[in-house]
């Protein structure tokens, strides 16, 4: 039986080798309509079908010979761009920078020609199929996104937009569920802070990845588990500074799960995570947001468009680098992030709250109030450290005395904020109003 499946597996290799060393694609020359005697064009003629035929060396001989003897001739540009077509045909590592390094060349001489965005794709091309699988080095998918973005926004109604667009989506899908791995891991070795820098990058620059749902579920979880502890060691502590640094980090914590929780409702109301994302809202006393039809619609678009491997093809994706399952599962629906991706942490995180839950009636019904958080213990926009309130009056001539006092607190409030006060014990306190 071992033979017979070892056998099976080796025939599917050999058919898939062999269908790839007979497959010869050739290169369209583009300017084979054009019927010319001139010497120009017969040295482009001679060129396209030297690269047909895989004599690079010849082909860019010819291609240098007609740019350098007739820098004014009408073939000029398409002679440049073949250059790079026969280094990306070449292939190898050498091949392919040389190609890059031609396009980019084109780009600069050509940058009004048509031409010059098919030279833009070429180049996100290169890097879109050396893409690896998200446990692996993400330079190729990095360069891809770059490439991609570049072309998008420099020719949207390119010959090559819809292309580049789902490429686009497919690439950030990798880079989506490497980030969303790392925070996975954090998250399980209940290192909060570190978790939630991850998967806020996850959820905040990839806004179609297939998991996102997961994504945002598990952000808003460690924000509701973090609070917990913020609360929990709140009781213990009997300095009264901490004791009020504590309580404020678990309030922030506990807005961000809020904000989160209700984002989750909005923007995945078909997935499986919303029962539980409506339960803890419920736990906190927080209103619970309707979607949209719009947003319905839209959520179950884009969960159709995703494409799912066969077991043969997952068990041959094991043995390749090619992230496979990631091209596959991505949306072909929905427009990717075109802007270069936002640097993000969890303590700049509580000033871009949007959509924080806050009623009037709330003290009056014994539901807890969510207020918008002062900057005490959050992110100074200046410097990206820990702000504190004694900061506020800076026109104030400060003793020696009074600056080292600053700098114990804001150092303070920082390890406070950077390290939960994970516990053994786990309680549900959220229940009570807290201060």
């Amino acid at each position: 039986m071992k033979r017979i499946v070892v056998f099976s597996l080796t025939a599917v290799f050999a058919v898939a080798n062999s269908a790839c060393l007979f497959h010869h694609k050739q290169m369209a020359n583009p300017l084979a309509n054009v019927h010319s005697q001139q010497p120009d064009k017969e040295l482009f003629d001679k060129a396209m079908k030297a690269i047909n035929k895989d004599q690079f060396t010849v082909a860019r001989l010819s291609l240098q010979t007609l740019i350098n003897t007739y820098p004014d001739s009408q073939y000029l540009a398409r002679a440049k761009m073949a250059i790079g077509d026969s280094w990306y045909k070449e292939g190898g590592a050498d091949g392919l920078a040389q190609a890059e390094a031609e396009y980019k060349d084109f780009i600069t001489f050509f940058p009004n020609m048509k031409e010059a965005g098919e030279a833009q794709f070429k180049i996100a091309r290169i890097h879109f199929d050396e893409l690896q699988k998200p446990d692996r080095d993400p330079t190729q998918a990095e360069a891809a996104e770059r490439e991609l973005r570049d072309y998008l926004v420099n020719y949207p109604y390119g010959a090559y937009s819809g292309q580049a667009m789902q490429m686009l989506r497919e690439v950030q899908e990798v880079l989506a569920e490497r980030q969303f791995r790392i925070g996975e891991f954090y998250l399980l070795r209940q290192n909060y802070r570190a978790a939630q820098n991850r998967l806020l990058h996850t959820v905040t620059n990839y806004p179609l990845y297939s998991k996102g749902d997961i994504a945002m579920a598990d952000l808003a979880r460690s924000f509701y588990e973090s609070s917990g502890y913020y609360f929990q060691a709140s009781d213990k502590a009997k300095n009264p500074t901490i004791k009020k640094l504590l309580i404020q980090n678990g309030n922030a914590d506990r807005t961000q799960a809020v904000h989160f929780y209700s984002k989750l409702i909005r923007r995945y109301p078909l997935s499986p995570e919303v029962h539980q994302a409506v339960a803890r809202l419920s736990a906190l006393h927080a209103p619970i947001p309707r979607p949209t039809p719009q947003e319905i619609a839209f959520n179950r678009q884009e969960i159709a468009s995703r494409r799912q491997l066969t077991r043969l093809q997952r068990l041959l994706s094991t043995f390749e680098g090619a992230p496979k399952a990631q091209l596959a599962t991505a949306d072909r629906v929905g427009k990717p992030t075109v802007t270069a991706p936002t640097i993000t942490n969890v303590n700049g995180a509580y000033e871009n709250i949007s959509a924080a839950p806050a009623t009037s009636s709330a003290s009056n019904s014994g539901q807890v109030q969510l207020e918008s958080v002062s900057s005490s213990g959050l992110n100074d926009s200046q410097n990206g450290t820990i702000a504190t309130a004694t900061q506020n009056s800076q026109s104030q001539v400060l003793t020696p005395d009074q600056i080292d006092k600053q700098k114990k607190q804001r150092i303070l409030e920082e390890q406070i904020h950077e390290n939960v006060p994970v516990t053994q014990k786990k309680e549900n306190i959220f229940e009570r109003v807290l201060p």
